[in-house]
C-alpha cells in the first residue's frame, strides 16, 4: 500500500494498523496500543510525568525536518524532561493531529523517528497509547512517563550558596543550527546539504540529550537539575529564582550569544554540593551563591535586556554585549 495515500483515503482504522506495528513495546507496559487505554507496570509507586507539544509552523517546518526527525525530536525533548528529574522514562503516550490531505508516509516517518529516538535515547521505555485527530496542521503531543527507582526527585528548587553549576551537553549547537538554516533562505538544495553536512543543523532537528546522565547526577548528590530547553540564561534564572540564589556563571566558558541564549539543547544544568565530584559527562559552568537582592544570573559584561533572553513562544528576546 503506497505511502502516498493521505489520511482522508484511507481513514483512522487503517492509519492506526500502519502505524501502531512500528512502535516500541517495554516491560513497564502492560497493555498498549489498541485498547481504551494503557496499563502499566509502576514499581516505585511514583510517576514521573511531563508533557510538550510540537506543531508545524512555530515548532518545525517540512522543508528544514524530514518526519523522522520530527518523532525525534518529540522523544528527546520530552525524555530530557524527566532525565532533569533525577528518572529513567518508561512510557510515551502520543497524540499526532493532522490534515486529512497529509500522506500516511508523514506519520509513519514520525513513527519511525519516534522508534528510533526512543531505541537510542530511552530504550527502557516504550509506547504505551496516544490518539490520531484532525488539524490544520501537523500537531504532536507527547506525555511521557518516568520511574525514580527509589531515588528522591531533583527538582529546579535545590541549589543552595557554596553549589558548583554543571552542564551536560553542548550549548548553542541548535541555535547555531537554526541560524545556518535561516540563511539558507529557503533553498532546498542548500538546506539538504546543510542537513547532510553541518553538524549544528542536525542537532537542532535532531537532538541527542544526555538522558542517561539525570540518573546519574541523581546519584552523585545533585540538588537541582532542569533540562536547558529555552537557553541556558533563561532556564538558569529560572533555577535561581525557584532556589532563592544568585547564580554566578563562569568567565573563563567561551560564552557568545547562542550558549546563552539559543535553545533546544537539551542538555542538563544541575548544582552540586562543592564537597561532590562532579560526575563524568558535566562541565562546571558557574557557582551558586546567596541572593543580595533578589534571585538571578550573573556574568560579568553581559546584559539581558529589558526581557530575559531565551525561548519564549509569546514574544522575542534581546540581548547585548556590554
Amino acid at each position: 500500500m503506497s505511502e502516498e495515500q493521505t489520511l482522508g483515503e484511507i481513514g483512522e482504522s487503517e492509519a492506526l494498523s500502519r502505524i501502531i506495528p512500528l512502535l516500541p513495546a517495554a516491560p513497564s507496559i502492560v497493555l498498549g496500543p489498541g485498547d481504551d487505554s494503557a496499563i502499566l507496570n509502576t514499581p516505585d509507586s511514583r510517576v514521573v510525568i511531563s508533557t510538550d507539544m510540537m506543531i508545524e509552523g512555530p515548532d518545525f517546518r517540512w522543508d528544514w525536518s524530514s518526519p523522522e526527525q520530527v518523532g525525534w525530536k518529540a522523544i528527546a525533548s520530552n525524555a530530557a524532561d524527566i532525565a532533569a528529574m533525577g528518572a529513567t522514562p518508561t512510557a510515551f503516550q502520543i497524540s499526532v493531529a493532522a490534515p486529512d490531505s497529509t500522506p500516511i508516509g508523514v506519520l509513519l516517518g514520525i513513527a519511525r523517528g519516534v522508534s528510533n529516538a526512543i531505541g537510542a535515547l530511552a530504550p527502557a521505555a516504550g509506547v504505551s497509547g496516544g490518539d490520531l485527530s484532525l488539524a490544520p496542521v501537523v500537531t504532536l503531543s507527547v506525555t511521557v512517563l518516568g520511574d525514580l527507582g527509589g531515588r528522591s526527585p531533583v527538582t529546579r528548587a535545590g541549589a543552595r550558596p557554596g553549589d558548583v553549576l554543571a552542564i551536560a551537553g553542548e550549548l548553542g549547537l541548535s541555535h547555531r543550527g537554526l541560524v545556518a538554516l535561516q540563511e539558507a533562505t529557503g533553498d532546498l538544495r542548500e538546506i539538504a546539504a546543510l542537513r547532510a553536512s553541518d553538524s549544528t543543523v542536525a542537532h537542532h532537528l535532531a537532538p541527542h540529550p544526555p538522558i542517561h546522565l539525570g540518573v546519574v547526577a541523581s546519584d552523585a548528590g545533585a540538588t537541582a537539575m532542569m533540562d536547558v530547553s529555552d537557553g541556558l540564561w533563561m532556564d538558569a534564572t529560572r533555577m535561581a529564582t525557584s532556589s532563592g540564589v544568585m547564580i554566578e556563571l563562569s568567565p573563563d566558558y567561551p560564552w557568545d550569544e547562542a550558549s546563552l541564549m539559543g535553545g533546544e539543547d537539551h542538555g542538563l544544568l544541575a548544582a552540586f554540593p562543592p564537597d561532590v565530584r562532579v560526575p563524568e559527562g558535566f562541565a562546571v559552568i558557574g557557582e551558586v551563591h546567596n541572593a543580595t537582592v533578589e534571585p538571578g544570573v550573573w556574568l560579568e559584561g553581559f546584559e539581558p535586556g529589558s526581557r530575559p533572553g531565551g525561548w519564549d513562544p509569546f514574544y522575542g528576546a534581546s540581548a547585548r554585549w556590554s
